[in-house]
């Protein structure tokens, strides 16, 4: 199975052949994610695109250890991922926990980057609150087990550890939008329009004149089931990056 060349290893496929797209998936969710959303097969008729697990997530390690999951580190894995596969450069699209880390590497490695995507993430707010204050773990674990079981039911007590540790450094976020407004690299935004977080990074992208793509569906659905103007709207602000 491949492997990205690391002491903790990501599991990753690839398909089609181009310029290099890596897709970043949110949490309790895998790399096949994309390809149930269709993205993989519509971007893949032009470009190589690949779909890494993240850490603590399917077929990819799943340490407790929470040094594992900070922003630097999982950025640094992608860029590990990169480099295994072969390319200098790549357009990353990232939802959720993976737009949170898409962001990181805005901050840590924007020269590695051809462009960003940042899907269902508040760059200045980060998570949602919960109902008593910052989102906790468990709340998160106890709502997705009700609300999406199909997602949750792989995790383990096992697994819960890994995925505990990787939630901790997300709730850490610290607000990207000075990053972005200051970067050089083309960053365009996407949310579900039943996302809590819709009007909010709507709002932001707007302001600060970066390109929205508006979808259909919340938060979860969004990205597994995109409609298929979503759809064309990736591929176009992924054309218009490779046709400059």
């Amino acid at each position: 199975m491949p492997y990205s060349s690391d002491n903790f290893r990501w599991y990753y496929q690839t398909e089609g052949s181009g310029p290099l797209v890596v897709l970043l998936h949110g949490l309790l969710m895998n790399g096949q994610s994309w390809r149930q959303s269709g993205l993989v097969q519509a971007l893949s008729k032009d470009y190589c695109v690949a779909y890494p697990d993240l850490p603590g997530h399917g077929l990819s390690d799943k340490t407790a250890d929470s040094g594992a999951y900070s922003l630097r580190v999982q950025a640094s894995g992608v860029i590990k991922l990169i480099d295994t596969i072969g390319y200098e450069k790549a357009q990353v699209i990232g939802y959720s926990s993976g737009a949170w880390l898409t962001a990181g590497l805005l901050q840590y490695y924007p020269e590695r980057l051809s462009s960003a995507l940042i899907g269902g993430w508040d760059i200045v707010n980060g998570l949602p609150q919960g109902p008593d204050g910052p989102l906790k773990f468990d709340f998160f674990m106890s709502y997705a087990r009700k609300t999406a079981p199909e997602l949750a039911s792989w995790v383990t007590p096992d697994a819960e550890a890994g995925l505990s540790a990787f939630f901790h450094s997300l709730s850490q976020h610290q607000p990207m939008d000075t990053v972005i407004k200051q970067s050089c690299v083309p960053v365009a935004f996407w949310a579900g329009k039943d996302d809590p977080g819709y009007s909010s990074i709507e709002a932001w992208a707007k302001e600060n004149e970066f390109p929205f793509l508006s979808g259909n569906g919340d938060h979860v659905t969004a990205m597994l089931q995109p409609d298929s103007l979503t759809l064309h709207q990736i591929q176009a602000f992924i054309n218009q990056v490779c046709s400059k």
